[in-house]
């Protein structure tokens, strides 16, 4: 049976990372001016293809750097997304006006564009390199992007309306510090 942690850890990290995030309310923005299922489709190709070359990048580093270097680094790096998580101000998605073009296209690279290394993109590159399993990493995360977005998609406005935003980055923050901290002991201790 395979080890499965791969793909569990992907999936919790990228979608408690992803929750509140910015392209979540980008979603949301677009299934309010086109049709749902076409928005569904663009940002769940645009999440594949963002986190297969996540893990492309984090597979060659687990190829080439050893893995006791592969844990540290991992580790810091997922407690600087935390931090960054607490002290950034999120900037706010323009949606453009034109819907003379084609829907899928506009929201599949206005995603992939608002994505392209963004903090999820960069931990899903981490966990590849420190688990070195890049299919169930990958799997992991894009799952995760697509159900936190559609989560945005339906429910975006219930969201902002009633929890703050500040709680949202708090609890996505707080995940990548105890996750970074997790994998430093894993390195150092166990």
């Amino acid at each position: 049976m395979p080890d499965l942690l791969p793909f569990w850890a992907a999936l919790s990290v990228i979608g408690l990372a992803e929750l509140g995030d910015k392209t979540q309310l980008l979603s949301f923005g677009f299934a309010a001016k086109y049709p749902v299922w076409e928005v569904i489709s663009a940002v769940s190709a645009a999440s594949a293809l963002l986190m297969a070359l996540a893990v492309i990048f984090g597979g060659l580093l687990n190829r080439f750097v050893p893995l006791n270097v592969l844990t540290i680094i991992a580790g810091a790096f997922f407690i600087i997304f935390g931090i960054l998580t607490l002290i950034q101000k999120e900037k706010e998605e323009k949606i453009g006006n034109d819907t003379k073009h084609n829907p899928f296209l506009i929201v599949f690279s206005g995603f992939l564009l608002a994505e392209l290394g963004d903090k999820t993109q960069l931990a899903t590159l981490a966990l590849s390199a420190q688990y070195g399993s890049p299919i169930l990493v990958w799997l992991g995360a894009t799952l995760a992007m697509i159900a936190i977005n559609c989560l945005g998609i339906a429910a975006g406005g219930w969201i902002r309306k009633y929890i703050p935003e500040f709680y949202l980055r708090l609890v996505s923050a707080s995940v990548f510090i105890i996750f970074g901290i997790l994998t430093l002991l894993d390195a150092f201790v166990w």
